[in-house]
Parts: C-alpha cells; structure tokens; sequence
C-alpha cells in the first residue's frame, strides 16, 4: 500500500516508505530532514512556506500575552498541518493517510484549570478568557474533520482516534524518591560539603525554575547552544539522580520523566551498581506495593495509588525487560501527582496537599486519562454502532482488516469486530500470517547527534512530558 504519515509523535527520521511521511514531535528542528521523500519537503516550501514543527511559549506562559501567543500558534499549527494534509490528499493520494493534531492534547494540560471550577488551581480571574480555550480546540478539529470529509472518495473510511483522554491533574503530590528513602530501599549519598555550598545548589535549582518559567522556546535554545556546559551544571542540580548512592540503593524512581510514575529495582546483573539478588527480586517487590498502598489520603482515607502493577502484567514481548519493575496507576480519576526528591528535604512529609496557589513556571492543569475516543464512518461501518472495551493497540489489526491485508503473527490487539456489518464480515474472513521465529527487526545508525537530542529534550520539557 501507498502510505501517507503526517505528523506523528516518535518517527524520526523519516523512514522511506511508498508514499510520504513527515515527522512528529520529535523532530529536532526545522532544518532537520524530517519530510521523505526529500523532494516533497521542497515542494511543501513552495506551497506553504516554512512548516512550523512546535508552538512557541508553552514553557514561558507567565502572562496573557504569551498565554494568547500560545494559543494562536496551536491555532496556526492545526491549520498548516490540515493545509497540508488536503493538499497531499490531492497531489500525492495514498491509500492509507494518518495525520496528528496535538492541540488538543496541549491545550488540556495547560488551560484546564481555568475551565474546571473544581479545580485545586482554578483561576477564576483568568477563567472569563481562557474558558472556551480547550473547546476552541475541540470545534476547530471537529471542523477539519468535516474538511476532510469533503475530500475523501466516496468508497473511503475515515477513523478519528485518540490515545489517550483527558483530566485534571490531583492535587495529591507524592514524593516517591523520599518515600523510597524513609523505607530504606534507597540511600543519598553523605556529603561533606559545606552549608554554602548545599545553599549553592538550592539556588542554582531555584534559577533553572526561574530561567525555564521565563525565557522563550528560542531563548532556552540560544542558551542551550552558547553555554552547554552552564546548561549540564544546571540539569545536574535539578536532577534527583545526581545525589543517589547507587551501591546501597534497592529501588529508585525515574522522577525526571513526569510520567509514567514507576519503580525500578537495582538488580544485580541489570544495573552497573545493582545490589539485589535475583532471590530477592520478588519479595522486594511485593514489600514495596504493599508499602505505596499505605498512602493514604487524609482527608478521607482513600488510597492514593489505586494499583501498582508489576511489569509482566502491563508488557510483554522481546523488550518487556526493558520497562520498569513496578508501574503505578496514576490514571485514575483522583491518583496522584509526582515531584522530584532531594536529600536535604529528606524527612519532610511523602504526601502534600496542594492548595491554590500562583502558579510559577507554567506546569500541568490537566494530564492523561486511560479512556481515549475512537470514531470510524464509512462503507461497510456500522451506524450508530457503540463499540465496547476497545484500546489503542486494537486499531492496527482494524484497520488492515479493514484493507483486505493478512494480520501479521503476533501482532497485538484484535479486530473490533463490532464496527462493520455483519455481511462485510461474512464476506471477508480474517487473514493471518503463519507466526514466525524471526527476531525483530532493528533501525540501524543513531537517529540524533547531541544538539538535535538536546532540541527534543527541550522540546519534551516544553510540553510537560520530562520535569
């Protein structure tokens, strides 16, 4: 098949398919080779202009005036990358085209404090301006879908999807480095410095809080470029791992990466510093979720993790090794939210409430929910038709049932039956591939050098995905 991706998170660099393919929001920069085949990023230039890969501000949104910027470059981004798709439609039809709008998706973790009456930071002074922000967002994509509509060839389907939801972000903060700490599972490391340089570094992470809350994304990346060294320092400061004694530390949590909250164990043969035996994998494990159901709220008694899985639970695969030991379910309509822990605030409380408070450097109002929506209209889908327990990897074998195509063996997910009429399906038995002993196949080459790594850690940064 002919394929055409636009603008979907995690696919650089572009791959050489049949057909085009223009890369996400991990594209490093504008002047990256992001569009394949080379030729079309060309082309694209002289119809469009310059594509803008991010929205400016969303890292500095300290005032109206950067909070409207925001706004209109979400604006600005949705309607270059519908130009565009109506465009390749035309000139460069494909038979299957996925196109991604993160709008939505950014506009929810920023502006829903100001819908949300019952939120902890609801801002009611900012609420008469900013209400309507997310449904903005909603009907103007409601609007590209009907644009779509009109272009599609009557015999198309067309499949709205989301990964994920949307809702607020608790006000339950849990501190699982420090938690860790008290239980003994991890150690700081004992340092000797003096009270002037433990006071260096709580002000070396205050200015990287104050720096990040102000300057705009072009700003932090002159900075990032003319003083990388000063820009290590900083990150050194304000990353929890840097005060970890690895040699007497059984479980630790990547708090930097904001979500999704889980533990690791340092197990020995794993970790270049593990201390835990194989023997002691399992017990430790099961201690540890029995202390994290511990937390409670004290308000009302409520756990504050609903459920702690174990890895094998979640993941399986060739690359299951690779996730964490325990993930925490933070999707929940209350859950929890994470901050990063430091030695000298070591035995303060694992648990706070937060109250309203000025919000400093811009953070998250609203973050993921479990509940995604997936919409699909055309021949031979039902009407009306309410799909039940569907999930996100359930659209790959839909969709290439839906074009005729074998499932491959071992392919996760399974066909949504319940989209299509019953004689389509009578009509058109499943294909499967025979399963296969082959290893997966692996990209070769490293994808970024260390700038354009850097672009997209601050790019991730902007967008609340990494503190």
């Amino acid at each position: 098949h002919a394929v055409g991706v636009i603008n979907v998170p995690f696919t650089y660099p572009p791959e050489p398919v049949n057909g085009f393919q223009i890369s996400g929001m991990d594209t490093p920069s504008e002047k990256s080779a992001f569009i394949h085949p080379p030729a079309l990023r060309e082309e694209l230039k002289r119809e469009f202009g310059n594509m803008n890969l991010e929205t400016r501000f969303l890292g500095s949104m300290n005032n109206d005036e950067r909070r409207d910027k925001a706004l209109a470059g979400l604006e600005s981004c949705d309607e270059q990358w519908l130009r565009a798709a109506l465009y390749l439609m035309e000139k460069h039809p494909v038979d299957v085209m996925m196109c991604t709008f993160m709008s939505i998706d950014t506009v929810q973790h920023y502006f829903w404090h100001y819908m949300d009456e019952k939120h902890f930071q609801h801002d009611p002074s900012g609420a008469h301006k900013y209400r309507d922000a997310i449904r903005n967002v909603y009907e103007r994509l409601d609007r590209a879908v009907g644009k779509f509509l009109e272009k599609l060839p009557g015999d198309s389907a067309l499949c709205v999807v989301s990964d994920h939801g949307g809702g607020p972000v608790s006000d339950r903060l849990v501190y699982l480095n420090r938690y860790l700490a008290q239980l003994g599972l991890l150690k700081y490391r004992t340092h000797t410095r003096s009270g002037f340089a433990r006071a260096r570094q709580k002000l070396i992470r205050k200015v990287f809080e104050i720096i990040r809350g102000s300057l705009t994304s072009d700003q932090k990346k002159w900075l990032a470029d003319k003083l990388p060294l000063v820009r290590e320092k900083f990150e050194g400061a304000y990353t929890s791992f840097s005060n970890i004694d690895w040699s007497a530390t059984k479980a630790f949590c990547s708090e930097v990466l904001a979500y999704p909250p889980s533990i690791s164990i340092n197990l020995e043969g794993v970790y270049p510093e593990g201390i835990v035996k194989p023997a002691e994998y399992e017990e430790l494990r099961a201690f540890i979720k029995q202390k994290l159901s511990e937390l409670r709220d004290p308000r009302d008694g409520s756990s504050i993790i609903p459920r702690v899985y174990r890895r094998e639970e979640l993941f399986e695969g060739p690359f299951a090794s690779e996730a964490p030991d325990l993930v925490l379910d933070w999707w929940s309509e209350k859950a929890f939210t994470t901050s990063l822990s430091f030695p000298e605030e070591g035995d303060q409380p694992v648990l706070k409430i937060r109250r309203r408070e000025p919000m400093g450097q811009p953070e998250w109002s609203a973050t993921h929910r479990l509940e995604g929506i997936v919409i699909m209209r055309g021949p031979h889908i039902r009407k009306s038709a309410l799909i039940q327990g569907a999930r996100l990897v359930d659209m790959a074998p839909t969709l290439l049932y839906l074009l005729g195509d074998e499932i491959p063996a071992g392919l996760d997910g399974r066909i949504l039956t319940d989209f299509f009429e019953a004689e389509f399906l009578q009509s058109h038995p499943v294909q499967a591939e025979e399963p296969s002993a082959a290893a997966p196949a692996e990209k070769e080459g490293a994808p970024y050098n260390a700038k354009e790594a850097a672009q997209v850690e601050e790019r991730l940064k902007a967008l609340g995905y990494i503190d």
